[in-house]
Parts: C-alpha cells; structure tokens; sequence
C-alpha cells in the first residue's frame, strides 16, 4: 500500500510538472506570436482616413464624369448584369472567352494568377481613350453595391483631395486598394499612364499591382471605404433579400 501511495505521488508530481511546462511553452508561444504581431504593425504604413471624416475642400461639381469597369470572364454569373452597377458598368474580358456580355476583349487570356497583367492591358486600353473622365471606378463582378450610393460617393469624393478610395491595405511599403472596388482620379490614372507598359509586374494580385504603379505612402491621397453598410463583397442579406455568390473557380 505504501509503495502504490509512493508511485501515485510521482505520477500526481509529475502531471504538476508537466502542466507547468506546459503553461510556460504556450505562455513562451504566446509571448512570441505577440511580439511578432506588434512588429508587424510596427512595420505597416498608418492608417489612412475614412471618406465620410474628410472635411469637404470644394462644392461638388454640378457634372461628375466617371468610368466604371469590370472584369469579365467564364467564372462570372450569367446573370451578373441583375445589378445595375454591373449593367452601367464596361466589361472587359479575355480574348477567348465564352461569356457573353463583353464590351471589351483584351488581347489575351488570363487565369487568376495573371490578373495584375489583365489589371496592366485594361489600363492601357483606357489610357488611350480620347476622352477621360473625372473618376476611375473599378468594380469585382460580384461586388453588390446601389448605384445611389455609387453616385453619392463620387460626389462627396469631388469634395476632398483624396486620390484613391477604397478598402486600403497598408503593407507590401505602399497603400493599396483592395480588389473588390476601388475608385481613382483621373491624376491618378495619368501618373499610372505614364509607366505603362510595365515590363514586369510587382504581384500577380491585381491590386497589390495597382498599388505598386503609385508605389506611395503619403497617406493624404487614399481614404478608406469601409465595406458595409456601403457595400458588399459576395454576399448580402436583409429582411426581403439575400443574395450570396459563390467561390470564383478561375484559378
């Protein structure tokens, strides 16, 4: 009997042990994902400024121009014109695509590795445009979004000297617009201009690679745009209405 009390005292002193080892590893780990974490941050641009806390420099324009565009392709819906953003918007898609709906076929094909380079043509393409607008608006086909708060938006950006709007990532050492939507104006599209073609590309993102064409950190030019209530990416519901796409599957 003794030696069993003996024998389960060095198991009880041994799961002490262990659990304290234990504490210490995950408190260690811990201790390192946070220290990581806060260099990171450390390392991140600041945060920009949202749209809506932008003092107002100038009245808006009585007529705003602008020029929406999407990426077309047969990963899309059939049925992607069932918004009006989408419908107002200029489609461009590759060369062989299968899809309907196209305004605009670009002189290649591309997968979703390649979409910086599809990103870099459609650019070309409206930069020798003979007509440029106010504002640059680039949409994701499954971007849900109301054209009043489209147009509003336009119009309180004509007020302010933001640049580039957008969802605005802050690594890679530059801003950034986040793919699913990002608005630009026409300075912006001339100093973009001014460097295209581009032998090769920073990323395969498109975004990233829009990003990459400023290359800037001045926080000044991009303001944010939080996605909702102004708009979704992907999926949407209320009371009446849900709507959800799925997956893109052009990788």
């Amino acid at each position: 009997m003794l030696s069993l009390l003996r024998h389960k005292g060095k198991l009880i002193a041994l799961a002490v042990v262990l659990v304290v080892l234990t504490s210490s590893i995950s408190y260690r780990l811990i201790s390192v994902r946070n220290a990581a974490r806060e260099k990171a941050e450390k390392e991140l641009l600041p945060y920009v400024k949202e749209l809506y806390s932008l003092e107002p420099v100038r009245e808006a324009p009585k007529k705003i121009t602008s020029t929406l565009f999407m990426f077309r392709g047969d990963f899309s819906s059939d049925l992607f014109d069932v918004f009006a953003l989408q419908k107002r918007a200029t489609r461009y898609c590759d060369n062989n695509t299968k899809a309907d709906g196209c305004d605009v076929r670009l002189p290649r094909n591309y997968t979703w590795g390649t979409l910086s380079s599809k990103l870099a043509d459609t650019l070309e393409l409206i930069c020798k445009a003979p007509e440029k607008t106010d504002f640059y608006f680039k949409i994701d086909d499954d971007l849900i979004m109301s054209e009043s708060r489209f147009d509003e938006i336009l119009k309180m950006l004509s007020t302010t000297d933001c640049q580039v709007a957008g969802g605005i990532a802050r690594d890679y050492g530059f801003y950034w617009p986040l793919g699913q939507m990002y608005i630009f104006k026409r300075a912006i599209l001339k100093q973009i201009c001014a460097k295209l073609p581009v032998e090769k590309l920073f990323h395969s993102h498109e975004d990233i690679a829009f990003g990459s064409f400023l290359n800037s950190t001045d926080k000044s030019m991009f303001c944010n745009l939080n996605f909702p209530p102004n708009h979704w990416h992907r999926k949407y519901k209320d009371r009446r209405l849900q709507i959800k796409f799925f997956k893109q599957q052009n990788r």
